[in-house]
């Protein structure tokens, strides 16, 4: 994860505020979605809350996809992907109030049949329909992600200080330990999949703090996180093995607990002008 991923997502909240996007008023912050809205009488409009909230969600993924440059690797690309879905999950949640409990169900009334968007339609049709997490569990795993954005926007480079890191740091962890003890969580493969993303992001900064910072100590650990019901393995964290064997698409490839030599370097990016077709719809695919 990089800062620019959070700025990003700022960007497309500043033009979806809860004020007006709850009662499907307009924002002079429109035109940054107008490109992605569908075409209603010949012009792009975002007529409602839903139509807004899906131009924000394919106008994210592109953002990110311009990111990476054309430089990203595939786990990269799927790992931005799933930053989409689960800002997708926590927007739908927060705004529509439990209106829908699927992304499928808010995917097949908003987006499938929004002809304008042919040419990866059909990708977003397999890939919505093979997910098996409710939004409410997306969105709470969406406010750990936001926690962690945090963490990486409050280091400064400069002075090689992180204000409050070692508390954000608890207050993540503590978060995730929540979703452990919650029994109302389906644990899935779509949900463990989420979770390993935001392990190794943790983790990646966990190890940058310990090399990096003056201020920073006693960072916790990932905790361990319950396998996916189903699972022939007792757990997910099992550090030094191979776990191909549990990925059903190849999408999860360290454990959930992780450790900080199988953490990737914070990436820097640059914008491009790559499609989402080619790349960022194709990898939601493998989000199973």
């Amino acid at each position: 994860m990089s800062e620019e991923v959070y700025k990003e997502i700022k960007k497309v909240d500043d033009s979806l505020p809860i004020g007006i996007i709850s009662t499907g008023g307009s924002s002079s912050t429109d035109r940054v979605l107008i490109d992605y809205c569908p075409k209603k009488n010949g012009e792009r409009q975002c007529e409602t809350i839903c139509d807004k909230i899906s131009a924000g969600f394919i106008w994210l993924l592109i953002s990110f996809e311009n990111l990476c440059e054309g430089k990203c690797s595939d786990d990269e690309n799927e790992k931005y992907a799933e930053y989409g879905i689960l800002w997708l999950g926590y927007k739908i949640n927060q705004i529509l109030n439990g209106e829908f409990t699927t992304l499928k169900d808010f995917y097949t009334k908003h987006i499938k049949n929004n002809k304008d968007d042919v040419d990866y339609k059909d990708h977003l049709d397999n890939k919505i329909n093979s997910m098996d997490i409710n939004i409410k569990d997306t969105s709470n795993i969406y406010e750990a992600f936001e926690i962690l954005c945090n963490m990486y926007t409050v280091y400064n480079e400069n002075d090689k200080k992180c204000t409050n890191c070692s508390q954000n740091a608890e207050k993540f962890v503590q978060k995730i330990e929540e979703f452990n003890k919650d029994p109302s969580i389906t644990v899935n493969n779509s949900y463990s999949k989420m979770l390993s993303i935001l392990s190794n992001d943790y983790n990646c900064l966990k190890d940058h703090y310990a090399n990096n910072c003056s201020e920073c100590s006693n960072i916790p650990d990932f905790p361990e996180i319950n396998p996916p019901k189903g699972s022939p393995h007792n757990s997910l964290e099992k550090s030094g093995e191979n776990r191909a064997q549990d990925n059903v698409d190849g999408s999860v490839h360290s454990s959930l607990q992780g450790h900080a030599g199988n953490s990737q370097h914070v990436s820097e990016f640059a914008s491009s002008s790559s499609s989402v077709a080619s790349k960022l719809i194709p990898v939601l695919l493998t989000f199973a």
